[in-house]
């Protein structure tokens, strides 16, 4: 890959301690949502702040404008990549940190007014691992930044054991802890709205394999390193979904893509959590079958027939690893009644290999992506 970098002005030397490194990968993203990203990490972060940004193989004319929009920027960095992927960027932007805790920032996403407020509040009092804050999913996204209210008061989780690690990465990967649930957002198994201490990328860095979910094995051997994580009840974090993502959007290998981290998530996650986290992996799983079904079998992007659609989704569901999600899935914490008849359903059918009905349930439940 070719590296180049543009040096920004920065009122603090290389040399002093910096706290936050926000790391944002950027392909071929509007200027709008950049500026929205970028200007919702300035203007509530003191000067112990940093942004790198990596540009992962833009088109040359948006390029030119990214280190346009960096020029404007103190301690604003750039940097640039032929197109490898998220993964392989959040991992040049690891290397190329100054900072004492790291935060990932996806360039059409932003953090809400209070987040640096609360997150650094926290570091200085508890010097935890991790700390974690909560996710909301904006489904209309305009391009505005259009949530701002945070808990003035949030409530604050300190974990400090193995045993409780493993309860939150379960509640991560899909089965819900009720201590952990809260209205105003929610915590992925993805890295981001969590600042994590820049010592624990000391080999552990992403995968670089797969196209989506490269981060939930990540965070299952990174979980393992941590003494303490804060997890703090107050919305910090905007995801806002896009058609065309990596997730919403088509890919032709994305079968390829599901077996690899099916098999890689069940296998590191038992044998890494010595099965304390099982449920969990089998959540993660379980939910690979519905991003499979989004990306490729029901997108209207595919043009192959139903006959080999139908037989993509029956190999996926025959897979040994998906086998053992449907044998461990437990939907007890399914909170919404027609949404938890919904999976029961699907998983009968799929345990009793009722392809058929399991093929137009997951149609019906996923929809038809326009």
């Amino acid at each position: 890959a070719a590296w180049y970098m543009v040096i920004k002005c920065s009122s603090i030397s290389m040399g002093e301690n910096m706290l936050v490194s926000v790391i944002v990968p950027i392909y071929n993203v509007s200027l709008e949502l950049l500026h929205r990203c970028i200007e919702s990490v300035r203007h509530q972060a003191e000067n112990d702040v940093e942004i790198i940004i990596i540009d992962d193989g833009s088109d040359q004319n948006n390029s030119d404008l990214y280190r346009k929009i960096c020029n404007e920027y103190c301690d604003t960095h750039y940097y640039r990549q032929t197109n490898s992927g998220p993964s392989v960027a959040r991992n040049v932007g690891v290397e190329k940190a100054q900072g004492e805790y790291i935060l990932f920032l996806d360039s059409d996403d932003y953090i809400t007014d209070k987040c640096f407020e609360q997150a650094t509040g926290i570091i200085n009092t508890y010097r935890p691992d991790i700390v974690i804050g909560y996710t909301y999913r904006d489904l209309s996204d305009e391009g505005k930044i259009k949530h701002t209210a945070v808990d003035e008061s949030p409530e604050k989780l300190v974990l400090d054991d193995e045993k409780e690690m493993a309860v939150l990465l379960n509640h991560m990967l899909g089965y819900e802890e009720a201590k952990y649930v809260y209205k105003n957002g929610y915590i992925g198994e993805g890295p981001c709205c969590r600042f994590f201490r820049r010592e624990l990328f000391d080999n552990s860095l992403f995968d670089v394999i797969p196209r989506w979910s490269e981060d939930t094995l990540w965070n299952i051997e990174l979980l393992r390193k941590c003494h303490t994580a804060v997890i703090c009840k107050s919305r910090w974090y905007i995801y806002a979904v896009r058609k065309g993502s990596t997730v919403q959007g088509y890919r032709n290998n994305c079968y390829e893509e599901f077996m690899y981290i099916t098999e890689k998530v069940s296998s590191v996650g038992h044998s890494i959590w010595n099965g304390n986290i099982d449920k969990g992996v089998a959540c993660s799983v379980w939910r690979a079958i519905f991003i499979l079904s989004r990306g490729y079998v029901f997108n209207s992007k595919n043009t192959e027939s139903f006959g080999r659609r139908y037989q993509i989704l029956k190999r996926a569901i025959k897979s040994t690893q998906f086998q053992n999600a449907i044998r461990l899935i437990d939907f007890h914490f399914e909170t919404r009644r027609t949404r938890r008849i919904m999976k029961e359903i699907l998983k009968f059918t799929m345990k009793t290999r009722l392809y058929l009905f399991t093929y137009m349930g997951i149609k019906l439940y996923v929809g038809k992506m326009s």
